[in-house]
C-alpha cells in the first residue's frame, strides 16, 4: 500500500515537471494580474528575442496605474491594451483577446531586421523588412549582415530608404537574406560616399566590388562563377580583389 502511494506521488511530481517544461518550450507565459490570468505569446519563430515578457508586464503595470479606479484588466478596452503594447520597441503588431475561460490572450509579433547599420561616427540602427529603421536594442543583438562605410550615414534615414535608390539597396539586402546560399556567404556590405558597394564574405580573403546596387542579380551570378569556376582552378589565395561591376566580365587581382 505504501509502495502504491509512493509511486502515485512520484507520477504526480513527474507530471508537474513535464507540464512546466512543455509550457517553457511553447513560449507562453501565464501572468497574474488582479486575480486574472494573462497568456503572453511572443512570436520568436524568426529567431528574434527583442521583446520580452517583462516588457509586456511593464505595460500591464503602467495600465494599472493609469486606470486606478479599476483593479481588473478585463474592464479596460482591448484596443487600449493593444495600442499600449504597440508602443514597445520592436513590436510590429499586438493582438489582445479573451478566451472562453475569461483569460486575456496577448499575441505579439516582432519586427524582423535584415541588416545592422554601423556608421563611422558610432551611430547604429537596424533596417527591417519594411525599409524602416529600428533603434538598437539593449535586450538582444540580431545576427544579421553589417552595413558599414563612409556612405552608411546616408542609410540612417527612412526617407532615403524609401527613395528609388534606397529601395534598390533594401531589395539587394533582402535578396541576400532570403537566399540560403547568399545568406551563408555574405557578412558585410561596405558603402563609400557615392554608395558604391564592397562585399565581404563570411569565408575567404576576397573583397568583391559591386559598384552600385543596380543589376545586382547579374553581379551575384558573376560572383557565383568566381566560386564555381575560378577558385577551383586558381585556389582561394590567388586573388584578393574581385571586380564585378563591369558588363560581361570579371576582373580579378
Amino acid at each position: 500500500m505504501k509502495k502504491f502511494k509512493l509511486n502515485s506521488t512520484l507520477n504526480i511530481m513527474l507530471g508537474v515537471v513535464l507540464l512546466l517544461v512543455l509550457v517553457s518550450f511553447i513560449g507562453v507565459k501565464f501572468y497574474s494580474f488582479s486575480n486574472e490570468n494573462i497568456v503572453i505569446n511572443i512570436d520568436d519563430k524568426n529567431g528574434n528575442y527583442f521583446v520580452s515578457t517583462e516588457d509586456v508586464e511593464k505595460i500591464i503595470e503602467d495600465l494599472k496605474v493609469k486606470h486606478p479606479t479599476s483593479n481588473r484588466l478585463k474592464s479596460i478596452d482591448l484596443k487600449t491594451i493593444e495600442n499600449a503594447l504597440k508602443s514597445i520597441d520592436f513590436v510590429l503588431d499586438a493582438q489582445v483577446s479573451r478566451d472562453l475561460k475569461g483569460n486575456i490572450i496577448i499575441d505579439i509579433e516582432q519586427h524582423k531586421p535584415i541588416a545592422r547599420i554601423m556608421t563611422d561616427n558610432g551611430e547604429g540602427a537596424y533596417i527591417n523588412e519594411s525599409n524602416q529603421l529600428l533603434d538598437l536594442s539593449d535586450n538582444y543583438a540580431a545576427r544579421v549582415m553589417l552595413v558599414t562605410g563612409s556612405g552608411a550615414d546616408s542609410l540612417m534615414s527612412n526617407e532615403f530608404l524609401n527613395s528609388y535608390y534606397g529601395k534598390k539597396i533594401c531589395k539587394f539586402i533582402k535578396h541576400l537574406n532570403y537566399d540560403e546560399f547568399w545568406k551563408a556567404q555574405v557578412a558585410q556590405l561596405d558603402f563609400d560616399e557615392e554608395l558604391e558597394i564592397k562585399l565581404y564574405p563570411q569565408v575567404g580573403i576576397q573583397v568583391f566590388e559591386f559598384g552600385s546596387a543596380e543589376n545586382y542579380e547579374a553581379k551575384l551570378n558573376k560572383m557565383e562563377i568566381f566560386y564555381n569556376e575560378i577558385v577551383p582552378k586558381k585556389g582561394w589565395g590567388e586573388y584578393k580583389l574581385v571586380k564585378l561591376q563591369y558588363n560581361g566580365q570579371i576582373v580579378c587581382r
